[in-house]
């Protein structure tokens, strides 16, 4: 582990409130859009981060540099953005454990894509219903299994599979209407 890493990490643990603002401007950019995938909008997207953050705060004693340090807060944030999801929203069955949560997502590894297509791929999540927007999540970009998604959940693996399919069909339609808009913004005929 990188050494100012290391020590931010024990100001931040010092309560040291210099540190924790070094700590929360280094990671928010990532981890709000992570949190942003999950939420339904803006406003939601900041409550999660800023109480996923808190969460890290009050863990950090309890990181042992056996991995990345990001990578942990990568679990820290996901599984706070999937259990306030579950929490908030009275339909969506809560969750029980989050392991083994993929370190980077979907969207982030791929280089195809530039910032005003995330940004458009984020709309069309957040225009989704909260069961597909989670369950899409879970397995596009966090890379559950239906299986494991379904336990994570507690209900079937075709639940999952239903919810699964009907949102990839919504986004599949967001996009083919997206791609109609701007071949007619440009002129261009297909």
């Amino acid at each position: 582990m990188d050494q100012n890493i290391r020590n931010l990490i024990n100001k931040c643990i010092e309560g040291d409130r210099n540190a924790q603002r070094v700590l929360y401007e280094k990671y928010k950019g990532r981890f709000y859009a992570l949190c942003l995938r999950y939420a339904s909008n803006t406003d939601e997207a900041q409550d999660i981060m800023i109480e996923a953050f808190m969460k890290v705060f009050n863990s950090l004693k309890n990181y042992r540099g056996d991995g990345e340090f990001e990578g942990w807060l990568y679990r820290i944030f996901a599984n706070h953005a999937i259990s306030y999801v579950c929490r908030s929203k009275k339909d969506v069955l809560s969750p029980k454990t989050k392991e083994d949560i993929a370190e980077n997502t979907l969207l982030e590894k791929t280089t195809a894509f530039n910032d005003d297509t995330r940004d458009a791929l984020l709309r069309y999540l957040q225009c989704l219903n909260v069961r597909e927007r989670t369950v899409f999540n879970m397995i596009a970009i966090e890379e559950y299994t239906f299986a494991e998604a379904a336990e994570e959940l507690h209900v079937k693996k075709t639940v999952v599979k239903t919810y699964f399919y009907r949102a990839r069909a919504s986004l599949q339609i967001m996009l083919k209407e997206n791609e109609k808009e701007l071949l007619k913004e440009y002129n261009i005929d297909k």
